[in-house]
């Protein structure tokens, strides 16, 4: 599953509050927003810290990502709230005018959602934490010492820009409950349940033997996706306080966007991008040892499907690539290995990639000889 939700409070003035989302398409060509209008508050693998990274470059502001699940309230072992705002001060270079409207992304805030506490005791690092949130969000004075000066500032967080990501797994399953409730009576509606709202147990193996099989775990995946976007698309407040919200803090989250699953054609062009692409990274490592690395258009059709099977978002193919040249990394330093053709037996029943030899080095060392 890969979605994104993106949720900010009100900008200042000086920004434009539908910037961000103006941008996404032009920062990701391949992914559509389902709501282009409004900030809002976030959802899992699409590369979200790289997105928030190119859009503080174009804006010119300092950015700071935070990890919300080592946050604690005040007085217990862990990271106090306000020190998102000491993190973002330090990346603006302790300039307090550009702290003021900087950019602070709550990552994993989904882990901070609630739970039924069965021994009774304090949720210091959920529901604890999401009410610490409340006027940071909304805007208060939070004091940062400088230890080098020994001097105190504060820093207004009124338009500093909030966006909080997470996955949100099992909110689908929430909306789905709520638009799918049973009712009797002649006026209530009929509701027509697919096959495939229910999950098909698949196979554990990723490398299916017949492609038969292989196109039909993809299908099957491709309908789950588009149920999970479809359901995602209707989500409301209430099925955010269903998930584990409190409604003080989703009440400051008004909006919330969805970006669609990715397809085997958006990890295909994950995959062959020249900028943090996975392959390039693959060959910038093989050029260190003067070897090629190139791979056939129908291995990388197969590192696409094996990939988007996975349903891990395009960390799957790293860990497919590792596999598939994890012999050829041990083989090639020390070598007259100078190109490596990476086919699509190689990436699906384990077969040898082809190794081209450079043959004047061989020659060069039999005339030493």
């Amino acid at each position: 599953m890969t979605y994104v939700k993106v949720t900010l409070p009100l900008l200042s003035l000086r920004y434009d509050p539908l910037l961000f989302l103006r941008l996404l398409p032009y920062l990701l060509p391949t992914i559509s927003t389902s709501y282009p209008t409004t900030p809002t508050y976030l959802l899992p693998t699409l590369g979200k810290t790289y997105l928030f990274q190119m859009v503080s470059k174009l804006l010119d502001v300092p950015l700071v990502v935070c990890d919300c699940t080592s946050l604690t309230q005040a007085g217990y072992v862990g990271e106090d709230v306000e020190t998102v705002i000491v993190r973002l001060w330090q990346a603006a270079g302790q300039n307090i005018n550009r702290t003021q409207h900087g950019i602070i992304v709550l990552d994993e805030l989904d882990k901070l959602a609630s739970k039924k506490n069965k021994s009774g005791g304090k949720d210091i690092g959920g529901e604890g934490v999401q009410q610490s949130l409340l006027k940071i969000i909304e805007g208060t004075n939070v004091t940062v010492m400088d230890k080098s000066k020994n001097k105190a500032h504060q820093i207004d967080t009124t338009n500093i820009l909030f966006l909080a990501s997470g996955a949100f797994v099992g909110l689908d399953q929430i909306i789905k409950k709520r638009l799918t409730a049973k009712s009797l009576g002649f006026g209530s509606p009929v509701v027509q349940q697919s096959k495939t709202d229910i999950d098909e147990p698949l196979s554990d193996e990723i490398k299916e033997k017949s492609r038969n099989e292989r196109l039909k775990r993809i299908k099957v995946t491709e309908e789950q996706n588009r149920l999970k976007d479809h359901y995602l698309q209707m989500v409301e407040p209430k099925d955010v306080l269903d998930y584990g919200v409190i409604p003080e803090l989703a009440g400051r989250i008004p909006v919330i966007t969805t970006l669609h699953s990715l397809t085997q054609e958006d990890l295909m062009v994950i995959a062959k991008s020249k900028e943090r692409g996975v392959i390039s990274q693959l060959e910038a490592l093989l050029s260190l040892n003067s070897c090629e690395l190139e791979f056939t258009e129908d291995a990388l059709q197969a590192i696409a499907e094996l990939a988007f099977c996975k349903k891990t978002g395009a960390r799957a193919l790293k860990s497919i690539l590792e596999t598939t040249l994890l012999d050829a990394m041990f083989e090639i330093p020390g070598s007259d290995i100078d190109k490596v053709t990476v086919t699509k037996e190689t990436v699906l029943e384990g077969v040898s990639p082809i190794y081209n030899y450079n043959t004047s080095t061989t020659s060069t060392s039999d005339q030493h000889v």
